[in-house]
């Protein structure tokens, strides 16, 4: 019998692998078993959410008594370490935000930023990280379990890099896993395994130019949480819009908030929801499963429909909640009925051109505001990378977001080719394999030592 660790410590993991088919059919062998390693807090949620036959659940203390004073001086490196727009935005932000006069950092992130435009520095890096961090953490689950390969989900995830820099001490073969499209371009890698996957070529390129990786060690292999995509929506438009109290006969609207942390004072959100309520459409405002959003000063209308998606494990904390099956067939539903996508900086842009969904950007405000207090993410490379693709609207003032909302509704197929580069650039395959993928690579590496 041969045994894989897979981790799940963030919350779109959930999502994003364990409710994809690469476990199932992973474990469709009747020789492999699997250990989902998630915090200890989830792990009823997990085997209660996906009773997978041949996979077992462990929980691991994720609280703050695990972090050391070296770690999270080291994300903070990691963080300063990349020669990308995304970066340098997040350090001036992080500035911004102390209460210390920023002089007091200057002198530490720039010259921790010299460190990431140079291949031995990096490496010199990674190896005082990995002989600084703390050994053993993971020890006993590795003793019990004696694991013939680990697949960390999320490889700057600093559980999934604890677990890594441990079982590398046992020589046990890792595959590591880029989570998302941003992470590259937002922080480095304290600790890249052999092998790693990554959802498409563009984050590939990213990973040998401001990471000093080896193309030879990238395997590109889509997004698995799209394959589940691909079948569209269970239920027809009419009947899911009722469901959620909206008029079928109506234009719909499918709104994903800006969020709080994107910007100083968070206005924008609740401004963009009442233009969008007044038009006399169905509007459906998608909370992001782990994010907060301002709405404090709206009032709900009848024709507004907020879906909070995420299985709350407390209800004081909205950062930790994991995205379930039903909201993932929600989330189809809601692209597959809506007539446009307005969004502020997130992967929706994504999932709506794979529904050939219009999309317009929300980037105008209230009341002017000075630019570093604006949505801060458009200058960063994964954004820039839709915007050359012309299959989106950035809008500046009301009065360009009313009209790109008014060409779309009456030509939806303005842009189209645009939307179809974004799916060719931000997904890579859209065959439905993408899981496939992943577990034959697994099953390859546990044949290579058998």
């Amino acid at each position: 019998m041969k045994t894989v660790f897979i981790t799940s410590f963030h919350p779109l993991i959930s999502r994003n692998i364990v409710s994809s088919d690469a476990i199932p059919l992973l474990t469709r062998r009747n020789d492999v078993r699997v250990v989902v390693i998630v915090p200890d807090y989830k792990r009823d949620f997990f085997a209660r959410t996906y009773p997978y036959p041949n996979v077992t659940y462990e929980g691991v203390d994720v609280g703050p008594r695990v972090r050391s004073r070296w770690v999270s001086f080291s994300k903070r490196i990691a963080e300063a370490l990349p020669n990308t727009r995304r970066a340098a935005i997040g350090r001036r932000r992080t500035l911004s935000g102390k209460k210390k006069p920023a002089v007091i950092y200057w002198p530490f992130y720039a010259p921790i930023g010299l460190i990431g435009m140079s291949r031995l520095l990096t490496r010199l890096y990674r190896w005082l990280d990995f002989r600084l961090s703390p050994a053993g953490r993971f020890y006993p689950l590795l003793d019990r379990y004696r694991p013939d390969l680990v697949f960390a989900t999320d490889i700057q995830n600093e559980h999934d890099v604890a677990l890594m820099q441990d079982v590398s001490r046992r020589r046990i073969p890792i595959l590591g896993m880029v989570r998302s499209w941003d992470n590259l371009t937002m922080r480095g890698l304290r600790f890249p395994p052999q092998r790693i996957l990554v959802h498409t070529a563009i984050i590939k390129a990213e990973a040998v130019r401001y990471h000093w990786l080896r193309p030879d060690s990238i395997s590109v292999v889509g997004i698995p949480h799209y394959d589940h995509y691909m079948a569209g929506p269970a239920i027809p438009r009419a009947d899911f819009l009722r469901s959620l109290g909206l008029d079928p006969a109506r234009r719909t609207i499918l709104y994903a908030p800006v969020c709080d942390y994107r910007l100083q004072e968070n206005s924008v959100d609740a401004y963009v929801t009442g233009i969008l309520a007044g038009l006399g459409m169905n509007v459906i405002v998608r909370f992001p499963p782990a994010a907060a959003v301002k709405l404090d000063d709206y009032s709900v209308s009848p024709s507004v429909f907020f879906d909070h998606p995420g299985y709350a494990f407390d209800p004081e904390r909205i950062d930790d909640r994991d995205v379930t099956p039903e909201d993932d067939a929600r989330f189809v539903n809601e692209l597959a009925a809506c007539d446009l996508v307005v969004a502020g900086p997130s992967t929706v842009a994504i999932d709506a051109a794979f529904f050939d969904k219009p999309i317009v950007f929300v980037d105008f405000y209230p009341r002017p505001l000075p630019p570093d207090e604006r949505i801060y993410e458009y200058g960063a490379e994964h954004i820039l990378n839709i915007f050359a693709t012309g299959g989106c609207r950035r809008v500046r003032s009301r009065e360009a977001f009313l009209q790109a909302i008014g060409e779309y509704l009456q030509n939806p197929a303005v842009d189209r080719p645009g939307r179809e580069r974004i799916v060719r650039e931000q997904c890579w395959r859209t065959d439905g394999k993408s899981s496939e993928r992943i577990a034959q690579y697994l099953l390859g590496i546990l044949r290579e030592y058998q």
